[in-house]
């Protein structure tokens, strides 16, 4: 009987490292649910302090076994050897990924929600993870880059407010720059871009290189903006019986004066109101950075309702003090509101995936 419970003493030990280790996990599981609506990379750190966790966990239940110290020795030296060939093995990917989304998370380079160009992917960022990044193309469809890749690579981010569009269009030498730079300016305005401006980029052989530019105030529109200066470039020189063909071209051919403009349309289709092409493209990116924003609204409130328990240390007057409580109370029922609001929308955004 001695022996037995000799035997179970011997476990006692390595059986609360354990128990230790799993209450850890959960109470790190659940502080992380409480801070989710605030914490931007909550998933990134709740990971790394898992796998710390962990680590440290294995490493003191393997010192407190009741076995020989020879054997624990060479359990850690056979566990040294597994982490070091992993971390050998995956020290170009996974490391570097790791590595690489640490550097981005840090430097907060982008948001969800942003409107980012990274080499041959334009798109709208989804989410940010501790190893990729999820963006949504231009085509709806979406990309999982690997963190490494954009540390390797420069990051366009596109302005939220004033960005710049531009469109390029190349004309004969026989046309008058005036008339040209005229047209092209009435073009950038009736897409609705504001103060437009155009360059003159090359001189060819045989044609000259207008390049129009404009500031858009919405960039949520860049895409469909970008069509709509094409379209209106098109028509405003079109309307100036201006043609939009290089004079190679008119060379190789014989066209007999023939001007290449299309007949203008007297009778319009009435434009209805429909939603722009990015709302439709962009779904997933737009809540994302809704719950982005209603998260930053939700650090502003945090903020204001220190600053509002510091300024109630400060008074004295009773009539003060209980207006400053009731504002206090009434900033915190807006806090829980909001990440309730934040809550729901993560939850229905599961469900609809």
């Amino acid at each position: 009987m001695e022996h037995i419970y000799n035997i179970f003493e011997s476990f006692v030990l390595p059986a609360a490292v354990l128990i230790i280790l799993v209450v850890l996990l959960i109470f790190n599981a659940w502080i992380f649910r409480k801070i989710k609506s605030t914490a931007s990379n909550e998933n990134f750190t709740k990971g790394a302090v898992s796998f710390f966790l962990v680590l440290i966990g294995i490493l003191v239940f393997i010192l407190v076994l009741p076995i020989d110290k020879a054997l624990k020795g060479q359990i850690l030296g056979f566990l040294g050897i597994i982490i070091s060939a992993g971390i050998a093995l995956s020290s170009t990917t996974v490391l570097g990924n790791l590595i690489a989304g640490i550097m981005n998370n840090s430097m907060n380079r982008f948001r969800n929600g942003d409107l980012i160009k990274i080499g041959d992917f334009h798109g709208r960022v989804i989410r940010k993870s501790i190893f990729h990044t999820e963006i949504q193309l231009e085509d709806s469809n979406i990309i999982t880059i690997p963190n490494l890749f954009i540390a390797h690579n420069p990051v366009k981010l596109i302005r939220k407010t004033n960005t710049v569009i531009s469109a390029s269009v190349s004309l004969g030498y026989d046309i008058s720059r005036v008339k040209i730079e005229k047209a092209l300016k009435e073009a950038a305005v009736s897409a609705g871009l504001s103060d437009p401006y155009v360059y003159i980029t090359s001189l060819g052989d045989f044609s000259v290189t207008y390049k129009i530019h404009g500031f858009l105030k919405d960039s949520s529109k860049y895409f469909s903006t970008s069509s709509l200066i094409n379209a209106e470039v098109m028509d405003r020189l079109h309307d100036e019986k201006i043609e939009i063909v290089s004079p190679a071209f008119m060379n190789q051919r014989r066209v007999d004066e023939k001007e290449f403009i299309p007949a203008h349309i007297l009778h319009e289709t009435p434009k209805t109101e429909e939603k722009a092409p990015e709302d439709l493209i962009f779904d997933e990116a737009i809540k994302s950075e809704k719950i982005e924003i209603k998260k930053d609204y939700l650090i502003e409130t945090e903020k204001k309702q220190e600053d509002l328990k510091e300024k109630l240390k400060e008074l004295k007057d009773k009539k003060e003090i209980e207006k400053m409580k009731s504002a206090i109370k009434r900033n915190d029922e807006l806090k829980e509101r909001i990440e309730h609001n934040i809550k729901e929308q993560i939850e229905k955004d599961k469900e609809d995936k």
